[in-house]
């Protein structure tokens, strides 16, 4: 399975995706690099100073998390719920943990928070 780093619009290691401010608190921020199909789409997760960051892609479908922009199903304290087949992933390690993609995660962007950004950083 190809990394989201071969992505032809990956952002570079030290890319910013966001201000840690810009995730709302136990919700998801999504950003998005290039255009229309061929966009990659990244979300980041917020539980008060601590950020995840994942493709958001559910592996069950390969649709995004979420149907309307900037807009998470939040099912308990650190879950998202896919918005079109109600799988649920913690924000902690993108692990399914109920619904159609159980035994599958979210592939992790991994990222550092740097003076108030969240920060692409090398694997």
């Amino acid at each position: 399975m190809p990394s989201w780093r071969d992505h032809p619009n990956a952002p570079a290691q030290g890319s910013v995706l966001c201000a840690v401010e810009d995730i709302p608190q136990g919700s998801g921020h999504e950003v998005m690099y290039g255009e229309g199909i061929k966009k990659l789409r990244v979300v980041a997760f917020r539980d008060g100073e601590t950020v995840w960051a994942y493709v958001n892609s559910c592996p069950h479908f390969s649709l995004p998390l979420n149907a309307k922009p900037q807009t998470f199903l939040i099912s308990e304290r650190n879950q998202v719920m896919c918005a079109f087949h109600c799988a649920i992933f913690r924000f902690e390690d993108g692990a399914c943990i109920d619904g159609p993609a159980v035994g599958m995660g979210l592939e992790v962007v991994p990222i550092r928070i740097e003076n108030g950004q969240v920060v692409i950083q090398a694997a």
